[in-house]
């Protein structure tokens, strides 16, 4: 039940609004990436993503219906160094959530997400997406 309310969120934030039998309540979240990574057994897959040259909180959400383990990494890019901001593993046999913020303040820095796959024999895929939190 909490998976199935979580994917309808993730799914709505997607498509830019909640429906609901009253009309449609807008959220308060504006889409800015999705990808699908693909990550090989016992492999790891790093995603950049450039963020725009603007203050912004953001944040990042990744799900996987793979055979775990899977760990999760988001880390800021600041010029040529990187700073590890969360790290979760989760040992699911699918079914796997993980979300974390990003504050880019300054609007200089920039995201790069880390999925590593220990399963040595089936490959995973998680789907990664990345949303501005407006204030309103």
């Amino acid at each position: 039940m909490k998976r199935s309310i979580g994917l309808m969120i993730l799914a709505s934030v997607m498509l830019g609004g909640l429906a609901t039998s009253a009309g449609s309540i807008e959220l308060d979240k504006d889409y800015l990436y999705y990808r699908d990574a693909n990550v090989p057994p016992f492999q790891k897959s790093r995603e950049f993503f450039d963020m725009p040259d603007r203050p912004g909180r953001y944040e990042v959400t990744m799900v996987s219906e793979s055979i775990g383990p899977l760990t999760f990494r988001v880390v800021r890019v600041m010029g040529e160094q990187e700073k590890t901001l969360v790290q979760k593993r989760s040992y699911h046999a699918g079914n796997h959530e993980f979300q974390a913020r990003f504050d880019n303040s300054s609007g200089k820095d920039d995201l790069i997400v880390e999925i590593s796959n220990s399963n040595p024999a089936v490959a995973a895929t998680v789907s990664v997406v990345v949303v501005e939190i407006t204030d309103q």
